[in-house]
């Protein structure tokens, strides 16, 4: 039994999103900010940090094609659960 002057709860019933986002939805934006020249207003040193992004999401998306090539259910989402009573 809570105390006498514990603050009351009150549950309210919120929707649930899911957002499914693959890691090929979030390198391959990161690998075409080079390609496309991204803020050419920018300063050589600014583009040669988008270039070194670029090139690291490039290895970051083979390291997984090769692991999902290894084992595809290693990095595959893995089901949502629900808490209890929802």
């Amino acid at each position: 039994m809570p105390p006498p002057d514990a603050p009351k709860v009150v549950m309210v019933p919120v929707k649930r999103y899911d957002i499914n986002l693959t890691l090929h939805d979030i390198l391959t934006p990161l690998t075409q900010m080079a390609q496309a020249g991204q803020a050419p207003s920018a300063g050589p040193d600014v583009q040669q940090h988008v270039q070194q992004l670029s090139d690291l999401a490039g290895q970051l998306r083979d390291v997984v094609n090769r692991l999902n090539k290894v084992d595809p259910s290693l990095l595959a989402p893995t089901p949502r659960k629900d808490p209890p009573g929802s």
